[in-house]
């Protein structure tokens, strides 16, 4: 079977107007640029007549891309066949952002090509695919003007699309992201991140609106292509060479003048399983596998590796908790839509190295063994809590303060922060605890989310009752597991008030 890369080395089009849009689309376009040009009350015939002339202009003078495309920069590219990728991508809901999915895009090449082909989707494409080249040499990375530093790396995007199969066209669009030193997405100072490109620029200038649309075209396609190389450094995926079969490499060589291409199969085994399971049903049935299988990635550090011995990148599937008598749980990590507060919930890992060692005087007790243990046991309890109320927990955003879980209830955002206590930690956990929620609600309140409300969460009842009187007179609503479950429902049905509780 041949890739898109054979197809566009063999026989690439340059890109046409025309081309980028589906059947039918562009009468639909045109009829709305003729009834803006004519008015809202103008008569149909009259609106027909002028979309039919300006479409009938359109066909005799295709306005085409200016520039040529060199395919010999394709010829030594490592090819990265990433299908799976894109139809679990495409699955998201729409308006899903792209810097809450990806994690780190670090080029595992100088150049090279990810494509995707025979996956369903809404804009009629059999492939699709993009050039990836990177850059890192500091001299010739912007820097802009407030911002911390600069990109470590540019990935430069070159996309090609193909609408049937064996007429390929491109380059459509260029499209730059710009990487920070752990290869996540470079932010600027305002917060967004490193991100931009368009269309080909075209001989004849297609109208605003079309050039906007086809740019948020672009830009979604685009997005399988950064998740793939995030999935290329994860451990337990397996990136599979494939050799074509000789036969059909020496008739394509007689046809084209040139052999099938070695290429990479990306291969995601969370995503394989309910892929295979769903694949002879229909559409929706996908829609709906890959909705639940949906994942996360987790990296492990020297410092707290996965089962003790293990370091990297993970793709992580999520869990089903719980048992049948007292309901079952289904671990959804969901990607959401733009939101401004937080991202979803990063589930923490309950079983760190030496879950009976406590940390030395020195460190964080909850940096570390027992404490981090009951830090994390907590924070997962309170999570679920949340879920079965109807109420998604969240986790920081990069530019936000690290706070460990926080929530929306009616009007109000709730932020908390987590301590496990002994009889020789309580004062100094508690004391750090306090000092921790009201700059969280500082630093929250001075970007726009009113209003705040803080939360301490104990891994037991402290044992002076002073704590609750300070925390009620400094507008902090203490937990800890015994009360977690009431208090937090109270919240639910009230609405959030704002405001701490005695418990």
């Amino acid at each position: 079977m041949s890739r898109l890369v054979d197809r566009i080395i063999a026989r690439c089009q340059p890109c046409r107007l025309s081309l980028m849009f589906r059947p039918g689309e562009l009468e639909v376009s045109f009829r709305a640029l003729a009834q803006e040009e004519l008015g809202a009350d103008a008569e149909e015939e009259k609106l027909a007549a002028r979309a039919k002339d300006v479409l009938a202009g359109l066909r005799t003078n295709d306005p085409v891309a200016k520039e040529t495309f060199d395919l010999r920069q394709l010829y030594d590219a490592p090819v990265i066949a990433a299908d799976d990728v894109a139809a679990y991508a495409l699955s998201l809901p729409k308006g899903t952002r792209m810097d809450d999915v990806v994690a780190s895009m670090a080029p595992p090449f100088e150049k090279f090509f990810v494509e995707f082909q025979k996956i369903p989707n809404e804009d009629m494409l059999h492939a699709w695919g993009a050039l990836v080249e990177s850059r890192d040499d500091p001299g010739t990375i912007e820097q802009i003007e407030g911002d911390i530093g600069k990109p470590r790396w540019i990935l430069e995007l070159t996309s090609f699309l193909e609408r049937e199969k064996g007429k390929p066209f491109g380059p459509v669009a260029t499209h730059v992201v710009g990487l920070a030193e752990d290869g996540t997405w470079f932010r600027h100072s305002d917060g967004g991140v490193w991100w931009g490109g368009g269309p080909v620029k075209m001989n004849v200038e297609p109208p605003e609106e079309v050039v906007q649309n086809w740019g948020d075209f672009m830009a979604q396609l685009m997005f399988p292509v950064l998740l793939s190389i995030s999935f290329m450094h994860c451990k337990n995926v397996e990136i599979r060479p494939v050799v074509p079969p000789e036969k059909l490499s020496r008739k394509h060589h007689k046809v084209y003048g040139h052999e099938l291409v070695r290429y990479h199969v990306l291969d995601v085994q969370p995503i394989r399983r309910i892929l295979d399971r769903y694949r002879k049903g229909t559409r929706d049935d996908l829609r709906r596998a890959l909705h639940i299988c949906r994942g996360h990635f987790k990296t492990f550090s020297p410092d707290a590796p996965l089962l003790g011995r293990h370091v990297g990148t993970y793709w992580w599937e999520p869990q089903v908790r719980g048992s049948k008598e007292r309901g079952t749980v289904l671990k959804d990590y969901r990607v959401n839509a733009l939101r401004e507060f937080g991202k979803a919930y990063r589930e923490a890992d309950e079983n760190p190295p030496n879950p009976e060692k406590e940390a030395p005087p020195s460190k964080d007790p909850d940096s570390t063994g027992r404490g981090l243990s009951a830090h994390n046991r907590i924070q997962n309890q309170i999570a679920e809590l949340l879920q079965q109320l109807g109420i998604e927990p969240l986790s920081p955003t990069r530019d936000e303060p690290e706070f460990d879980i926080a929530w929306k209830t009616g009007e109000t955002f709730y932020v908390c922060e987590i301590k496990s206590i002994t009889a020789l930690n309580e004062e100094r956990q508690l004391r750090m605890a306090i000092g921790q929620v009201i700059r969280y609600r500082q630093k929250l309140a001075a970007c726009g989310h009113e209003p705040i409300a803080t939360v301490v969460a104990t891994e037991r009842r402290p044992s002076e009752s002073s704590w609750q009187d300070l925390c009620e007179n400094e507008g902090i609503l203490l937990l800890w597991p015994d009360v977690a479950q009431t208090r937090l429902k109270e919240l639910a049905v009230a609405g959030g008030n704002g405001k701490g509780n005695r418990l």
